[in-house]
């Protein structure tokens, strides 16, 4: 028999007194990575998402990323990003969502520091990573497996902190350009009536020069992002919120309901109504 000894003098992932709460757990197979959650940020939550089968384009606070199976994808709170990475291969993911994260030496609500790259290869470590998502996806669908579930998202944050610690890159800074600062701008003012004449004014551009270079840059049009913004803050107020379409379509910057609708199937493929339904079940 062999007996192992902690040393229970380690230092703490966690400030002091600060536990996390777990709020949500998905697993994400093809077929919803298919309807995929557009440009969004959470006030109040930290994402990780962990790919397990798969391949995926990723765009994370305007910088686009690829991941694949065995990497992690690290979501802090405002941080806008969209989800279940587009032009890849059928993908499969976990995600878990976090409130009161605060970990040692970093902002509330912050997972990794914003000089490192937010996609992370889990490495030798995979394995016990994927089970104890699995793990925490078996305990949530017990009548009493919340608590369980809780104490096993402390374990994986405390496995991914360390992976953070010795395994982390630094992440690739673009250069501050007009397309930027014009994203930026729609950041602040997606839900107001902009057009791409207040887009190029913003930044002392023409229409022209910063539809190019938005494009160039981005990797879609000025107005395409900011109807995908209105769309994933939409998305946002259906899942987690009990206000009517027409309070929703309001809220992202649209005046008459029917309009919003159409532009929410138009993007997503699937009315708002059917989209709350099938993501709260």
């Amino acid at each position: 028999m062999l007996q192992y000894f902690m040393d229970n003098h380690f230092h703490s992932a966690f400030q002091r007194g600060h536990w996390p709460q777990l709020e949500y757990i998905c697993n994400v197979d093809a077929e919803s990575s298919r309807m995929p959650r557009s440009m969004h940020e959470h006030q109040h939550i930290t994402e990780i998402v962990l790919v397990y089968d798969g391949a995926g384009i990723f765009m994370i606070d305007g910088n686009r990323y690829t991941a694949k199976t065995g990497d992690l994808i690290f979501y802090n709170s405002k941080s806008i990003h969209d989800e279940f990475g587009g032009n890849g291969s059928e993908l499969y993911t976990y995600c878990i969502g976090l409130s009161n994260l605060r970990l040692d030496k970093l902002p509330p609500g912050k997972i990794i520091a914003p000089d490192l790259s937010p996609v992370l290869s889990c490495g030798d470590d995979y394995p016990i990573i994927l089970d104890l998502f699995q793990s925490i996806e078996r305990e949530s669908r017990l009548p009493q497996g919340a608590e369980t579930a809780a104490f096993l998202s402390y374990a994986l944050l405390t496995k991914i902190c360390q992976l953070i610690q010795t395994h982390s890159s630094p992440k690739e800074e673009p250069k501050t350009s007009p397309a930027t600062l014009a994203r930026e701008y729609i950041d602040r003012h997606y839900k107001e009536n902009i057009k791409l004449a207040d887009i190029a004014k913003s930044v002392h551009a023409n229409t022209y020069y910063i539809s190019h270079l938005f494009r160039s840059e981005i990797g879609l049009s000025p107005m395409k992002y900011v109807i995908l913004r209105r769309m994933g803050e939409a998305q946002n107020l259906l899942i987690n919120t009990q206000l009517t379409i027409t309070e929703i379509a309001t809220r992202v910057g649209y005046n008459n309901s029917n309009y919003f609708q159409n532009a929410f199937k138009t993007a997503t493929g699937i009315t708002p109504g059917d989209y709350r339904s099938t993501w709260t079940k």
